[in-house]
């Protein structure tokens, strides 16, 4: 259900791939180095109902180099190779859930760490409502190089983290077309958009009040939609 964060992450592999790819297929294995540097991730789950999605995780390569065709004036441009992976979270004591990132990914290509994205979704929505289903999901998204932090969104943060967003569910209603009754989180942000030196170990621990509940109601007639708190 973490569609916004696929979303997030495939945004910044496809920033710059507009035309046709005249590149042979990469090789995307990875070996880390044993001397290489780990970043440690925790995420605290806030709820019996939600859960941390697995980390997606993006290297990238300047030994394997691809080439394509700009759609705009023909020329041949040559840009890194991006490697997005899946690394399952594992469960600690309880609430805790814990895994850790390659800074270095190794491999013939000298895959290097790029982008992080991490957080958590709703896996249970009916607590709210019977009819609801779970949505899309918030979080983090770590920029390690300036690659991945290139649209000039990202905060800079120097050193280890520990972040404490606050949410609040979020109940989207659809009408026109197929019908269905969604349940998302909502913060001062979706997901947290951080350029990140000298990175250690990040700390996630999202808070989520359910007193408040904001709810999207969309049109069933071409009229304005209208949003209740």
């Amino acid at each position: 259900m973490y569609n916004q964060s696929k979303i997030i992450l495939l945004s910044l592999v496809l920033f710059s791939s507009a035309g046709c790819s005249i590149s042979r297929a990469v090789n995307k294995t990875l070996s880390p180095p044993a001397d290489t540097k780990w970043v440690n991730v925790e995420v605290k789950n806030p709820s019996q109902y939600t859960k941390p999605f697995p980390l997606e995780v993006r290297y990238i390569s300047y030994e394997c180099k691809k080439k394509r065709i700009s759609g705009f004036d023909g020329s041949v441009i040559t840009e890194p190779s991006y490697n997005v992976i899946g690394i399952p979270m594992q469960q600690e004591s309880g609430d805790i859930w814990k895994a850790k990132v390659a800074m270095t990914g190794g491999g013939s290509c000298k895959w290097t760490l790029s982008a992080v994205n991490l957080g958590i979704e709703y896996i249970d929505a009916t607590h709210l409502g019977k009819d609801l289903v779970p949505g899309t999901a918030v979080g983090a998204t770590l920029a390690f190089d300036n690659d991945a932090s290139r649209n000039g969104q990202y905060r800079s943060v120097q050193g280890d983290l520990n972040l404490s967003p606050k949410y609040y569910p979020y109940i989207s209603e659809w009408n026109l077309g197929e019908k269905k009754k969604e349940l998302s989180l909502l913060g001062k942000e979706s997901f947290l958009s951080l350029r990140v030196h000298d990175l250690n170990e990040i700390k996630f621990s999202p808070e989520i009040d359910e007193n408040k509940v904001v709810k999207y109601i969309g049109i069933e007639k071409k009229s304005r939609a209208r949003i209740q708190k």
